[in-house]
This record gives C-alpha cells, sequence and structure tokens, in this order.
C-alpha cells in the first residue's frame, strides 16, 4: 500500500498527463478528472506494491485506459437503449399495441375479480404460474376439482371477451 507521502507525489507527477490522457478518449474534461481521482483513490486503496516508478506509471495508464473503455461501453449502452426508447415511442402502431394490450389486461383482471371466490381464487394462481397440482395443494383441494373450476373459468371469460375478440381484431387491422 502507498503511503500518504507516495501519492502525493505520484499525483503531483501523473494528475495532468492522465486527465489528458483520458481526455484522448472522453470528451468532458470533468469527467476525465474524476476518473483519474477515482483511478489514484483505487491505487491508494489496493494492496498493490510496486518495484518501481516505471511499474506504478503502467498501472496507471493502464488502468485510465481501461476506465475510459468502461465508460465509453456504458455510454454506448446508454445511447441504444436511448434510441429504442426514441423509435418505441414514435411507433404509432406499437404504441396503440401497448394501449390495446393494457387494456386487455385490465378488462381480464376485471372480469376475474366477476368470478365466484374458489374459480378466482385458482385462475390468480395460474395467472402467477402455479401448476394445477400446487393449486390443489395451496388451496387443500383436489386437483380434479381444481382442472374442473379452471375450465369453467376458462369457459366464463371467453363467454366474457367473445365480442372484445372482434374490437380487437378490427383494431390490429387498422
Amino acid at each position: 500500500m502507498l503511503t500518504k507521502d507516495k501519492l502525493k507525489e505520484v499525483f503531483d507527477l501523473y494528475y495532468e498527463a492522465l486527465v489528458m490522457y483520458a481526455n484522448r478518449f472522453l470528451e468532458s474534461k470533468a469527467e476525465c478528472e474524476d476518473l483519474v481521482q477515482d483511478v489514484l483513490v483505487t491505487m491508494w486503496e489496493s494492496d498493490n506494491s510496486f518495484s518501481d516508478d516505471i511499474s506504478i506509471k503502467v498501472y496507471l495508464y493502464k488502468a485510465v485506459r481501461n476506465k475510459c473503455y468502461n465508460v465509453i461501453k456504458h455510454q454506448k449502452v446508454k445511447i441504444k437503449y436511448q434510441e429504442s426508447t426514441i423509435k418505441s415511442l414514435d411507433d404509432d402502431n406499437l404504441f396503440l399495441n401497448q394501449i390495446l394490450e393494457e387494456e386487455v389486461v385490465r378488462q381480464l383482471y376485471i372480469a376475474i375479480e366477476k368470478l365466484p371466490v374458489r374459480k378466482k381464487e385458482i385462475i390468480k394462481l395460474s395467472l402467477k404460474g402455479l401448476r394445477n397440482i400446487e393449486i390443489s395443494e395451496r388451496l387443500g383441494i383436489k386437483l380434479q376439482t381444481v382442472k374442473t373450476l379452471k375450465s369453467q373459468s376458462y369457459n366464463i371469460l371467453r363467454e366474457e371477451f367473445k365480442d372484445l375478440s372482434a374490437i380487437i381484431y378490427f383494431l390490429l387491422i387498422n
């Protein structure tokens, strides 16, 4: 570990050069200064022992280069995410499909709430991904009862949504 005095000496010797080096890769000088300070703090906190000034210099430049690379990679990910978000916001069809999907889900949950209590419980557990046997065990009822009530619930829901399917089809065509 570096002593405080040695760290000050390293800072005085290399700080400006490292900031300029980082500035080759990154546009913001303030970001470069922060990055170099992070490298120096990491160096101070680490258990690295350096045999000479050359090894310190190599360590610093490699660390700055790697941090710059990570910043650039992160910026690319952010830009890609922003572009896809903007694209999805600009896409009217996607927007309408999202609204339609949300409305169908909302209507589904309204319809589920109208089901009798036991059927409602079974459908909600099924929507959470539980298998029939798991629902049976959780509710303390026979497996066949779960299957029967689930089937009856689906029939009720299909009936509830028969008119909605024509509307959805019409909206998707236009």
